[in-house]
């Protein structure tokens, strides 16, 4: 169940979260639909907590993108059942629509009534209702943006086994392990859990909290290293070497820093204002 939210949520730089994400998750090469799905989520938790005053807690959409990451193989594009539901009954055409309501989307949506209640809960971004005609076009359920709410709604008002967000993630409580019985028992809890920690990790950065990274040298080599090379335009091949400490030289003397080639407390906090914005 979603909480009102009356207050307006603070800043958030997609760049900072994209760019996290990809140095995380893709190994600095994202791919376009990769960068899609972050932006189809991203733009939906903005638009739900800041323009329709469902609040959708960092943890919430910490989880939903692990869940996401796992279950479509770490492409972030959303599939549909395979086989299209054949011997199953939502599997058979409709009788009054003629579709085929089988799984579609990040977190698999099936059956006409499931498609009916998304339908009552997506919001289309240009004209902030709810016209989406999921029932009459349920391949809609594929695109990014819906896909990503139908997760979001989903996950939140326990559409698919009938435990929801609120029952792990709330202001008091983290249980990123438990909450995989929202979707599938306890299967890969663990693995699902430690991504749902990078990506809070990315929402803070983008909000502008500041998360905590290693000290960058000559030698080092890691996400944090992939990250400083993305943010420097180098190849992100996350193995800090002659190239990335100059680079970190030449930004450190253009920004009146220490001239090192140490990527420190102090730079990557410029770092974070120059390239984020933050």
């Amino acid at each position: 169940m979603f909480r009102n939210n009356k207050s307006r949520m603070r800043g958030f730089s997609l760049r900072a979260f994209q760019t996290r994400m990809n140095a995380v998750w893709f190994n600095g090469g994202m791919s376009d639909v990769q960068a899609d799905c972050l932006s189809g989520f991203t733009a939906a938790y903005l638009i739900y907590n800041n323009v329709l005053g469902r609040h959708v807690p960092v943890s919430w959409l910490a989880y939903i993108l692990a869940t996401t990451y796992h279950e479509t193989a770490a492409t972030m594009e959303p599939i549909e059942e395979y086989g299209k539901g054949v011997g199953r009954p939502y599997g058979e055409p409709d009788p009054e629509t003629g579709q085929i309501y089988d799984g579609r989307g990040y977190v698999q949506l099936t059956w006409k009534d499931n498609y009916q209640k998304a339908q009552d809960e997506v919001v289309d971004f240009r004209t902030m209702k709810h016209d989406v005609p999921l029932v009459a076009q349920p391949d809609l359920a594929m695109t990014p943006w819906v896909a990503a709410q139908v997760a979001i709604v989903g996950m939140a008002e326990g559409w698919f086994t009938g435990k929801k967000l609120s029952d792990y993630l709330t202001d008091t409580m983290t249980d990123y392990v438990n909450a995989r019985r929202i979707i599938n028992g306890t299967d890969k809890a663990q693995t699902i859990a430690a991504y749902a920690i990078e990506v809070e990790d990315a929402l803070h950065l983008a909000h502008g909290d500041g998360i905590a990274r290693s000290v960058v040298r000559d030698g080092s080599s890691g996400d944090d290293v992939r990250e400083l090379q993305l943010m420097l335009a180098l190849s992100p091949d996350g193995i800090s070497g002659p190239d990335t400490v100059n680079a970190v030289m030449l930004f450190q003397a253009a920004n009146l820093l220490q001239v090192d080639g140490v990527c420190g407390k102090d730079t990557w906090a410029a770092l974070d204002r120059e390239i984020y914005g933050l």
